[in-house]
């Protein structure tokens, strides 16, 4: 299951696509935490039981995988 929303970085102030893989229901064994793709400064973090991969956006907002 994957789940992805658009995050703001405090960092750098680009946007970027934060998606969540694997067995994602909340309260999970492991805080995952997501790095921007641009500057590498700490993004959202979550306890679930999959992880988080982060992707620079194009020109249309769209993910860049």
């Amino acid at each position: 299951m994957t789940k992805g929303y658009i995050v703001k970085c405090e960092g750098c102030g680009k946007d970027y696509y934060c998606e969540s893989i694997g067995n994602i229901w909340p309260g999970g064994k492991d805080h995952e935490t997501a790095t921007c793709p641009y500057c590498k400064a700490e993004g959202p973090s979550e306890f679930i039981s999959g992880f988080l991969r982060t992707y620079k956006l194009d020109a249309n907002g769209k993910p860049v995988r």
